[in-house]
């Protein structure tokens, strides 16, 4: 199956359900789609023991996917999943998912195969799990706050059942990821996957802004050079590239008990921040210093807010975070552990 642009809402639901007073609106992404549903609350039934199955290769099978408004299916799609992540594959009692769309429209779409969405949800069905992912949503939407370079989430209440089964094997906080050519399409700009990026083929500020945002949340896991949980988009019609990161569970302000850092660095556990990113002149440096810190205010709020994480847990983000900006806002700390600390990282 291929997905994608939703011709019209008569095709998204069955005729029983659809009322008969709803106007068929504009073709629209799935993403788009499922933003609309505040909560979103989603069944999936599929064959879970063939989900788990720990294999190299990517495996597609078929399911149903169904946005529920209390017992009622608002929504009811026919969707394949495939098992994501290979270290997440061995490790998690239910591993994260990616979910391909049937897609219906025109083949020459600008964007007709954006039809998959990642889905990241709890790997052990824990309530400390769970917790992670939270933290892991809430990252991605603390990005959000500084650039609209950067993939949006939509949070989800989602269960994963058998088919024909009434209860669910799972069920957990979880979110949707915006997938990489949706998100292209949005910012005008080209996907490309050169072998190796030099971070002077990349826009200055979104490179900083990257890296600085990586040392704020104490996460050493990703790479330009090599593409290691990163994206790089051109900006049309004539550039700049931009770097875009995602998966970012071995970040410090998360903790997860599975993230190490690597042995190479000079650091013993994720928690201790490390400046990944290339050596700037004081002008661009501060640049960057002073967008975080008029950023400040929005980005503790959001972490008060968030409206999924124990007051006590958004306590200890906030303090992580905390401790960053109290770094920006020490001239001698910043030189020390920014600025002096730059251009290791090959």
């Amino acid at each position: 199956m291929r997905f994608y642009f939703l011709a019209s809402l008569c095709w998204l639901f069955s005729p029983a359900i659809l009322p008969a007073q709803v106007q068929q609106p504009a073709p629209e992404s799935i993403f788009k789609v499922l933003q609309q549903y505040d909560p979103l609350t989603v069944r999936i039934e599929t064959d879970i023991k063939q989900l788990k199955k720990d294999r190299s290769d990517e495996h597609w099978q078929p399911a149903v996917f169904k946005v529920m408004k209390g017992d009622s299916v608002a929504l009811q799609l026919d969707v394949e999943l495939a098992a994501r992540g290979n270290m997440r594959k061995k490790t998690c009692f239910f591993p994260p998912v990616k979910i391909r769309f049937e897609h219906t429209g025109p083949v020459n779409d600008s964007i007709a195969d954006v039809n998959e969405l990642k889905l990241v949800t709890s790997c052990k069905n824990t309530a400390l799990d769970e917790q992670w992912v939270q933290k892991e949503c809430l990252v991605y939407e603390l990005y959000n706050i500084l650039t609209e370079q950067s993939f949006q989430v939509k949070r989800a209440s989602v269960s994963f059942a058998n088919p024909g089964k009434k209860g669910a094997l799972m069920s957990s906080f979880s979110f949707l990821i915006e997938s990489e050519k949706e998100m292209a399409a949005r910012l005008n700009a080209k996907p490309i996957k050169p072998r190796i990026v030099t971070h002077k083929s990349l826009d200055t500020l979104a490179f900083d802004r990257l890296a600085l945002f990586q040392y704020m949340i104490g996460n050493t896991d990703w790479s330009v050079r090599v593409r290691h949980n990163i994206k790089v988009l051109y900006l049309m019609p004539s550039g700049p590239s931009i770097p875009i990161p995602y998966d970012f569970d071995y970040a410090g302000v998360i903790g997860t008990d599975y993230a190490l850092p690597d042995p190479q660095l000079p650091i013993r556990t994720v928690q201790e921040r490390y400046y990944m990113g290339p050596c700037r002149d004081k002008f661009e440096f501060t640049r960057v210093f002073r967008y975080f810190k008029s950023k400040k205010e929005a980005i503790l709020s959001h972490c008060e807010q968030f409206p999924d994480l124990p007051r006590n847990v958004k306590k200890q983000v906030a303090n992580y975070l905390g401790e960053f900006f109290l770094v920006l806002d020490d001239p001698d700390s910043a030189k020390r552990d920014i600025e002096d600390n730059c251009g290791k990282i090959k």
